[in-house]
């Protein structure tokens, strides 16, 4: 969604047809009460498996299951203009409020990515491809693109969560914000339009509780800290069942969307399973308990 609330881009993609079939729309949502969409990328086999939205609406980015990754001019959104990039396997997208820069996970690493100048898109490695084909990352930006951050997920439990430094554009500085410690990994990040705030997701391998963590950057030294002393703001209460996370953070990050999923869906009624969204106020938190170290 855009900052201003008034435009969204959303992705329907159905993976398991033959072939696979889906679309992605834009809406206009400058009256909530009469959503109106009209199809960026109509139904054509090339579903968009990860869409992103700048902070002023007016650009998109999508990649698609055949492999390619777009970059939308929405000024005109009756006519958006599309510009391809090379990339591979990009499971994690974001941009930036301008839309700018972006930073992309997937089989390739993690890149940041220099869009100012469309004729010369420049894109830096932040994060290299791991040893496991199970790697995985999820990845945010902040509105000035001045920070990000990155999410590493290994198929043998390591990684972490990095904070990017991207204030020298040519040299970003990484640091480990908490690393994958014990039987615990993280799997879903956000971070606030102005880079001081972090939500973290962590999955326990072991016992499959999961829950969700806040974080004040505006107090982070860049070194590193020990894992789990993030603010616990969503425990697991359903007893062991293996969930997801989507969250999502404002501009000054006091306030949040989370929602949650299990995987896989429970076979008992009702299937699939009630979702829910809560929407958080973060700055009241100030009585919550911190995490234990692991062990």
């Amino acid at each position: 969604m855009s900052s201003n609330g008034e435009r969204a881009l959303t992705s329907s993609v159905e993976e398991m047809a033959d072939p696979p079939h889906g679309s992605v729309s834009l809406w206009d949502l400058s009256d909530p009460l009469q959503p109106r969409a009209s199809a960026l990328v109509p139904d054509r086999g090339g579903t968009a498996r990860e869409v992103a939205l700048s902070g002023d609406g007016r650009h998109a980015a999508t990649f698609d299951l055949r492999g390619e990754l777009t970059l939308w001019d929405l000024a005109d959104p009756a006519h958006p203009s599309p510009r391809k990039l090379a990339a591979k396997g990009v499971t994690s997208l974001a941009l930036n409020y301008d839309g700018r820069y972006a930073i992309s996970g997937g089989d390739e690493g993690v890149h940041f990515w220099d869009l100012a100048n469309p004729n010369q898109v420049r894109k830096k490695m932040l994060l290299g491809v791991g040893k496991y084909s199970t790697d995985w990352y999820e990845v945010a930006i902040s509105d000035d693109a001045k920070r990000a951050l990155v999410s590493h997920q290994s198929g043998n439990g390591d990684g972490g969560v990095m904070v990017y430094d991207l204030s020298n554009r040519a040299a970003p500085e990484g640091y480990s914000l908490i690393r994958n410690g014990g039987y615990y990994s993280s799997n879903t990040v956000a971070l606030s339009g102005d880079g001081n705030t972090a939500l973290v997701g962590y999955h326990h391998w072991t016992t499959y509780k999961n829950f969700v963590t806040y974080w004040d950057l505006r107090t982070w030294d860049k070194t590193e800290l020990r894992p789990m002393t993030g603010w616990k703001i969503v425990p697991d209460a359903s007893g062991g069942s293996a969930l997801l996370w989507e969250i999502a953070l404002n501009h000054d990050g006091k306030r949040a969307l989370i929602a949650r999923h299990e995987v896989p869906a429970p076979e008992v009624e009702p299937n699939p399973p009630p979702s829910e969204v809560q929407l958080w106020a973060l700055d009241t938190l100030t009585g919550f308990p911190r995490f234990p170290s692991p062990g």
